[in-house]
């Protein structure tokens, strides 16, 4: 009999409501970070934000909408999966005045597993054209389904990153800041 493993959404939280986008002048385009391989990259990447906070090498994970960026603090933690679980790049920070930060890295997830429960999780299906969005209302995950991977990108939505007990553990005690995690069966939905 196996045990299962507790799953959890890997999310950010960050002292005020911003996002890191990804730059337009990037020679990759984005989408290649949910494909689960690992890239070469000959130019430096380019993350854009209104302003550079003055708390902002606090954080340990700033938010974005695909990539996470991480601090160095999260690569010396996760140094051992490097490589076969995750790729770590460099990247620079540029915020509207023209203010430069090179204290964090694009964390590219490496392995993309099937793992939602598509029989107990709560999905919405919405077509706008020929184009398809999947709205996960309430996310439960197929049990012992990562694989003894620590860290993987669900498939069915890429845009999730599902990491195990074992890699949230690290991240606690390590004080890991501005980094949440998502437990299953969560929703923030009210019509469900």
């Amino acid at each position: 009999m196996s045990l299962n493993i507790m799953y959890y959404e890997l999310s950010e939280f960050y002292k005020r409501d911003v996002y890191f986008l990804y730059d337009e002048e990037n020679n990759i385009q984005i989408r290649e970070f949910e494909k689960g391989i690992k890239i070469d990259v000959e130019k430096e990447l380019l993350y854009r934000v209104d302003k550079i906070d003055e708390y902002l090498s606090e954080y340990d994970i700033l938010p974005t909408f695909n990539a996470p960026l991480v601090s160095l603090k999260f690569i010396s933690l996760f140094k051992d999966l490097e490589n076969h679980e995750i790729q770590f790049i460099n990247i620079t920070i540029i915020d509207d005045k023209g203010n430069i930060n090179k204290d964090f890295y694009l964390l590219n997830v490496l392995r993309v597993l099937p793992c939602m429960d598509t029989e107990k999780s709560i999905v919405e299906e919405k077509k706008y054209g020929s184009a398809s969005v999947m709205t996960i209302k309430k996310l439960y995950l197929i049990p012992n389904s990562l694989n003894n991977f620590l860290i993987v990108r669900m498939e069915e939505k890429k845009s999730y990153i599902i990491v195990t007990e074992e890699f949230k553990k690290r991240c606690e005690e390590a004080g890991l800041k501005g980094v949440d995690f998502i437990e299953e069966g969560h929703s923030i939905y009210t019509d469900i």
